[in-house]
């Protein structure tokens, strides 16, 4: 099995796994390649639980909602009310502790940081600079709210600096901004 672990995301899990089961515990996101060995292998979120035998996905799990997506296999996401959704590919269960619900999702937009990509479709600048904000552990301001409802679609390569973005922004729309230590304000 493998395991890919993105910044500031907390993973815990006993070494050696016991002889009966697999399970980590993940703040943060993760995604993992788990290969069958007889023993189920669970992941423990704040929402829920995904139980897994062999499968290919990625868990996100950011404020209070937690968003399982599936590449390959199966999966059954069971939130701490005990509420479940199985996934097939290219499916996402999005939970807290009270709701589970699925939908089906480009996984690539959820699981591309692993090979070094961010992918966006459709998405805001406010839901992008979340992404930026945890990846390049930067404080991003809007000095006008309105930016935050721009929407963007485009790959971007996770190792390139914060800059190569902020630079393709400006030359896109009319954004300017200004970078003060790790804080980047984004105005018109």
């Amino acid at each position: 099995s493998k395991l890919w672990v993105n910044s500031n995301t907390r993973v815990k899990y006993p070494v050696p796994f016991p002889k009966d089961k697999r399970e980590i515990e993940v703040d943060g996101e993760v995604y993992l390649e788990v290969k069958k060995d007889g023993r189920p292998f669970s992941v423990r979120t704040k929402a829920g639980t995904v139980r897994v035998l062999g499968t290919s996905f990625g868990v996100r799990t950011y404020g209070e909602e937690v968003l399982t997506t599936l590449v390959a296999g199966s999966v059954r996401f069971t939130n701490k009310a005990g509420h479940q959704v199985e996934l097939t590919p290219g499916e996402q269960a999005i939970a807290t502790i009270d709701i589970v619900d699925k939908r089906s999702v480009q996984v690539e937009e959820y699981v591309g940081w692993k090979d070094g990509l961010f992918v966006f479709k459709d998405k805001t600048l406010s839901e992008i600079m979340k992404i930026l904000e945890r990846w390049y552990g930067v404080n991003v301001i809007f000095q006008d709210e309105s930016l935050k409802e721009l929407e963007y679609t485009g790959n971007l390569e996770r190792y390139d600096s914060i800059n190569t973005f902020l630079q393709l922004l400006e030359r896109l729309k009319e954004i300017r901004y200004e970078i003060k230590e790790n804080t980047i304000v984004l105005f018109r």
